[in-house]
């Protein structure tokens, strides 16, 4: 199978990903591979479903990049399973990028600090609360597994013209190459 980054509009970034039932050796092919993608992206975090894997599977390295607002907190790397936010507390503007929308930056509304519960890749349970920049990756990609793209917490008008401006640079950059 070929795990390239989906970027939108293809159809598995807007759909639901299945949660994970098995921990198994797959589960950890499948890992190894969205960290190497990642680290070949430069993402901070990556959903299963940006390559295709229509699974509830994620992976985030905060340590790739170090942000202004990041230097105070010691970087995280983590692989979830079937991650799910239970509580969320407070609003700040986050701006944002996306590997699956290639030089698209939003601000958009996030919580301030989210709690986590998933699996680690061996089945054991795991549950985060965290805020800061690690609270903004993990609601990201946690919206790439339930088919939420982050352009659907901009209002519509302000949504049309990304998007547009976005398509519009995918043709070109076609058109180029």
């Amino acid at each position: 199978m070929d795990y390239k980054i989906r970027t939108w509009p293809d159809k598995i970034l807007k759909q639901k990903t299945k949660e994970i039932t098995y921990f198994d050796d797959k589960l950890k092919t499948y890992t190894d591979i969205m960290f190497q993608k990642m680290y070949q992206e430069e993402g901070v975090g990556l959903a299963a479903n940006q390559i295709g894997i229509p699974y509830q599977i994620l992976v985030i390295d905060t340590n790739i990049r170090k942000y202004e607002s990041q230097e105070d907190e010691d970087g995280v790397k983590l692989a979830l399973v079937n991650p799910k936010i239970v509580h969320k507390e407070g609003e700040i503007e986050s701006t944002e990028g996306c590997l699956s929308f290639p030089g698209v930056q939003i601000t958009i509304p996030r919580a301030e600090r989210v709690k986590v519960i998933a699996k680690d890749i061996e089945g054991k349970d795991i549950e985060i609360d965290t805020d800061g920049f690690l609270a903004i990756v993990l609601q990201h990609e946690i919206d790439h597994l339930n088919g939420i793209p982050f352009i659907n917490y901009l209002p519509p008008v302000k949504k049309r013209m990304v998007l547009n401006k976005y398509l519009k640079n995918i043709k070109q950059s076609t058109k180029a190459k």
